[in-house]
């Protein structure tokens, strides 16, 4: 009799996992507190700073299982902002970024590595133009009971993606090396 009431117990308990088991999975970003910055030099004198109005990011985070875990960001390259309305209308041209035939750009995660209390290493695959080149960097990654917040920076080189092409290849029009800063904010996906 006592064993039947255990197996019972215990087979309720399989059975109700599953509604109990709270997902790990983030889409759907926060705009109003989320940010994807870049930065270069214009005639080696002229520092600017733009942005993406709109990209979307998805991961499944679990700081106890960072083997299953991964973040991946897609930004739609037509919405960038930089500050110049003729800088932006070059920046979506073919020596650029190309948005007619590339108009998004591709981060996949393949690793995340503890550094130290909230600071992860990420590396995966950076893509611009059709051209995917390996790429890792630090973000602090911060678990909120609805909210996945990550933020850092890093630093390409725009000719590791054809990006200004050209005379535009010169540095002394714009700075081979590109700053990207971001500050995003994911809410926990609904079922």
């Amino acid at each position: 009799m006592l064993r039947k009431k255990f197996l019972l117990i215990f087979a309720s308990l399989i059975l109700l996992a599953p509604l109990t088991t709270q997902s790990k999975e983030y889409t759907g970003v926060v705009a109003e507190s989320s940010k994807i910055e870049f930065s270069g030099v214009q005639n080696r004198k002229t520092a600017f700073t733009g942005h993406f109005k709109e990209y979307e990011v998805s991961a499944d985070f679990d700081s106890g299982d960072l083997s299953n875990s991964y973040i991946n960001v897609m930004i739609e390259l037509g919405t960038l902002e930089s500050g110049s309305e003729k800088r932006d209308t070059k920046l979506k041209k073919g020596n650029w970024f190309d948005i007619d035939n590339t108009p998004r750009s591709y981060f996949k995660s393949e690793s995340i590595k503890p550094v130290s209390d909230g600071i992860y290493e990420i590396e995966g695959l950076l893509e611009i133009k059709g051209i995917s080149k390996p790429y890792s960097f630090t973000l602090e990654i911060r678990e909120l009971v609805d909210l996945l917040k990550l933020s850092g920076n890093f630093t390409i080189n725009r000719l590791d993606f054809d990006l200004g092409l050209g005379a535009w290849k010169n540095p002394d029009w714009v700075k081979h090396e590109v700053e990207v800063e971001f500050d995003i904010t994911v809410k926990k996906k609904t079922e």
